[in-house]
């Protein structure tokens, strides 16, 4: 597959400092030498691709000899977007890598707030990459790494040849359990010979309803109604929530499910207050959602406060109908969304 609706498919890479990202990019377009890629640097200014690919340099545009072009972002992204799009390249794929300490979230923003780049664009998938030999020392003091892997929907972990077998299993353990939907692979020298990781769409409706889907953990829990005071409180830490403390981080992932049908304009409503008032802590948002009336399943995902809506499948005759939602985020208090979610079933 090679676009959606005529839209040029965004990868965006990203990961910590030292990971190997660079490595990681030139390993792409190697691999994929079929596609025509533009490229976005955000590597603080610096052209990160292999000197031998480089064939000239034209208005802060590099153009390597497999016929990709490559830019640094040096105008900030909605101008070095517009500049490919008006320049005489042209390209299927967009590969963004983000800077050592970025938090993707701000990229992706970008292709879900603005109609403009939605028109020309369809996110194709987050890919993070992890070092195997550093990530439980940088995940301990470092909070952009958590955040990094909370959007991502493919996780690379290099330089697995570098730590005991051992090591390498409690870093994936890890990993795991602040993303436990992200594809994951593990390589050396940013390898991906053996890794599908360019088209292939991790964004698009049928993906996501098949990975929330997928997710385990989702057993319904009882709450008291009296308990909810406010949006906020819903996201407070749940001091009897013990599941992730002995990777000693907080971020969660936590799963549920609710059966009948939605009161639409409550929980839009309710999701917009919670992505507004607490995108420091809700990093993503997937799920399934049975709206009142409505004869399709609609998927549903968020990164921080933009979220999007797309119609699934319709509801087969025979089927219970339900609402499924995965949040990854920071201290969350399961409980309290639950008793939420619960509350606006229609009767």
């Amino acid at each position: 597959m090679e676009n959606i609706s005529g839209k040029i498919p965004v990868t965006i890479l990203t990961g910590f400092l030292g990971a190997g990202k660079t490595t990681l990019l030139n390993n792409i377009i190697r691999k994929y030498s079929d596609k025509r890629f533009a490229v976005i640097e955000n590597e603080f200014g610096e052209i990160g691709i292999d000197g031998g690919l480089i064939v000239g340099n034209i208005s802060n545009m590099y153009e390597l000899s497999n016929g990709c072009i490559c830019c640094n972002l040096s105008e900030g992204l909605q101008q070095t977007l517009n500049n490919l799009l008006t320049s005489r390249y042209q390209f299927d794929n967009l590969l963004i890598e983000t800077t050592g300490i970025a938090d993707p979230a701000g990229v992706i923003d970008n292709f879900v707030a603005y109609e403009e780049f939605q028109r020309k664009f369809v996110i194709d998938s987050v890919i993070c990459l992890a070092d195997a030999m550093t990530y439980e020392e940088s995940a301990e003091e470092q909070p952009e790494v958590h955040r990094q892997l909370a959007v991502a929907d493919i996780i690379i972990l290099n330089k697995i040849e570098d730590v005991t077998p051992e090591q390498g299993q409690r870093v994936k353990k890890l990993i795991q359990s602040v993303n436990p939907t992200a594809k994951m692979y593990a390589v050396s020298h940013a390898n991906i010979t053996n890794c599908d990781i360019i088209n292939t769409f991790a964004y698009t409706s049928g993906n996501i309803e098949k990975l929330v889907m997928d997710f385990k953990n989702a057993t319904p829990l009882k709450f008291d109604m009296a308990d909810m005071d406010n949006f906020s409180s819903g996201f407070a830490k749940n001091p009897n929530n013990k599941h992730n403390d002995a990777f000693h981080h907080s971020i969660v992932s936590e799963g549920f499910t609710v059966e009948g049908d939605m009161d639409e304009a409550k929980f839009v409503n309710w999701l917009q207050a919670v992505l507004q008032y607490n995108s420091a802590s809700v990093f993503r948002v997937k799920g399934i959602l049975s709206i009142k009336n409505k004869n399709k399943k609609f998927i549903l995902q968020s990164v921080r406060q933009y979220f999007l809506v797309e119609e699934g499948e319709e509801w087969k005759p025979e089927e219970k109908r339900f609402t499924k939602l995965v949040f990854i985020g920071k201290k969350l208090n399961r409980e309290a969304i639950l008793g939420y979610l619960e509350s606006f079933i229609v009767k």
